[in-house]
C-alpha cells in the first residue's frame, strides 16, 4: 500500500499543471466562455470523458489525451498497476478577478483501492 500513498503527489502535480501557464491554451478556452458557464468543469481522465459540455471541443480533448498519457507514465514510474486506479476526477472552477487577474481552483481526486487521494490547488495569473 506504500506505493499508493504516492498518488497524493501525482494528484498534486496534475492539479498544479492543469491550472498553470503551461496549459494556457486550455485556460484561455475557459476564459472565452460566458461567465455563467465557468462555475465548474468536470473531467473523467481515465475515460477521457468531458462531463461539462462547454469543454467539448477537439482542442480540449487533445489536452485530456496529453494528461492521460502523462498520468499513465507517472503510474508506471511508481510501479503501480493501472487496474488498481478506479477513477481520476478533475474539477476546475474559474472566476475572473476585479482587475485583470484570473482565478482558478482545481481539485484532483484519484481513487485507488477504495481510498481517495485528493489535492486542491488555487492558481491565479494576470
Amino acid at each position: 500500500m506504500g506505493k499508493l500513498n504516492q498518488l497524493l503527489g501525482v494528484a498534486s502535480n496534475l492539479a498544479d499543471s492543469f491550472v498553470s501557464v503551461t496549459n494556457i491554451e486550455f485556460l484561455h478556452h475557459i476564459e472565452s466562455l460566458p461567465i455563467e458557464n465557468t462555475k465548474l468543469f468536470e473531467i473523467d481522465l481515465l475515460n477521457e470523458a468531458i462531463i461539462s459540455k462547454e469543454l467539448n471541443s477537439e482542442k480540449v480533448k487533445q489536452v485530456i489525451k496529453k494528461y492521460k498519457k502523462w498520468f499513465n507514465l507517472e503510474i508506471e514510474k511508481l510501479n503501480i498497476e493501472l487496474n488498481k486506479i478506479e477513477s481520476v476526477s478533475i474539477k476546475i472552477a474559474y472566476k475572473p478577478g476585479k482587475t485583470f487577474a484570473r482565478y482558478y481552483t482545481c481539485n484532483v481526486t484519484i481513487k485507488a483501492k477504495g481510498k481517495d487521494y485528493t489535492k486542491k490547488v488555487m492558481s491565479s495569473y494576470a
